[in-house]
């Protein structure tokens, strides 16, 4: 029997609607050719607020609940410790920026911060911000591969599927199928780093951050380098994240490990999911960026509704709409290229 959805990629975009899809009683098939993926370095980090000016994320109050809810039951079904809670110090990085943020009223997440008592540099203070944590992929990739294996839903791809998926990450770009969804993607430099003495019951966050792995062990991240196709470490990544560690920490820190990956970035900086505007059997699920352990299981589901019962998906994500106007922006820049030259 012809699965209902062929899913190409399993990092964790592929990974997590392949296990979404399977839950729903929908026959899947999965594979992947084992090329780079930022799946395999990435933090796995999740937090209600970000940027600058901790702003909420893109539509969280839909898609926080979805992470509690899909990672914890499925470190229960896999019998793996990979669903990590932790609150977020998040570090004031200017005065002007802990003045704006006191003008503020703060989300019932977020608490005051005394970090008198640790050993960081925090000169304009901080704020602690609860509801995030992080994931742990490695495991979970390894546990959901074992399960669509078993399930016999991984090999090559097949014809006759109603629904092919591409979740090949920052592959998509050099797709000819999906480079007209408009991407930007971006290499990151990670390092792991030994920091005796420094607590680990919560994640750091001061322009980089300091993720606690166990055994004294945390990984610190990370760098954006737009539009760089080398997935390779890059000196001048270790470089700045070194300098960045010197400035936060009055603790020693000894680098065990430097690793780097390509972020799947999309230009509208949401995730793309839908059918391609000229062939609806080929769907993208894809663009996720730093955000994948935040917005995949929410999406996923979403996914699913709209397939099962034509509920719509987030006008913001759906792949038609993006590529038509990443199309008509292409357009216009080369009409007004012409214009000049002529």
């Amino acid at each position: 029997m012809e699965p209902e959805f062929q899913i190409l990629g399993h990092g964790l975009a592929g990974a997590i609607l392949a296990e979404t899809v399977s839950r729903a009683g929908l026959r899947v098939r999965v594979w992947d050719d084992g090329g780079p993926a930022s799946s395999g370095v990435a933090a796995g980090l999740f937090t209600p607020l970000t940027g600058m000016r901790l702003a909420p994320s893109w539509r969280i109050d839909d898609a926080l609940p979805a992470v509690s809810d899909f990672y914890a039951s499925l470190e229960q079904e896999l019998g793996k410790l990979l669903f990590h809670p932790l609150p977020t110090c998040r570090i004031f990085r200017s005065e002007e920026q802990a003045q704006e943020w006191s003008t503020r009223t703060a989300p019932a997440f977020v608490r005051t911060a005394d970090v008198s008592d640790l050993p960081i540099n925090a000169p304009w203070g901080a704020v602690y911000i609860d509801g995030g944590g992080w994931v742990d992929l490695a495991t979970m990739l390894d546990g959901l591969r074992q399960r669509r294996q078993e399930r016999n839903e991984w090999g090559p791809p097949l014809g006759g599927a109603a629904f092919t998926v591409w979740a090949e990450g920052a592959r998509a770009a050099e797709n000819p199928l999906w480079q007209d969804a408009g991407w930007r993607n971006a290499h990151g430099d990670v390092l792991i780093v030994r920091v005796p003495g420094l607590a680990t019951h919560q994640v750091y966050s001061f322009g980089k951050f300091l993720q606690p792995i166990g055994d004294d062990l945390f990984r610190c991240g990370a760098t954006y380098t737009w539009d760089h196709t080398c997935s390779e470490p890059r000196e001048e990544g270790r470089i700045e994240l070194e300098r960045e560690l010197r400035g936060f920490l009055k603790l020693p820190f000894e680098v065990i490990d430097h690793q780097a990956g390509i972020r799947p970035v999309a230009v509208a900086r949401v995730p793309i999911v839908g059918p391609h505007p000229d062939d609806e059997q080929q769907w993208i699920f894809n663009g996720f960026a730093s955000k994948g352990v935040l917005y995949a299981p929410w999406l996923a589901a979403r996914l699913v509704d709209y397939v099962r019962d034509g509920r719509a998906l987030p006008t913001e994500t759906w792949a038609p709409r993006r590529i038509e106007r990443n199309r008509a922006r292409l357009a216009t820049a080369q009409n007004k290229a012409s214009y000049r030259s002529d």
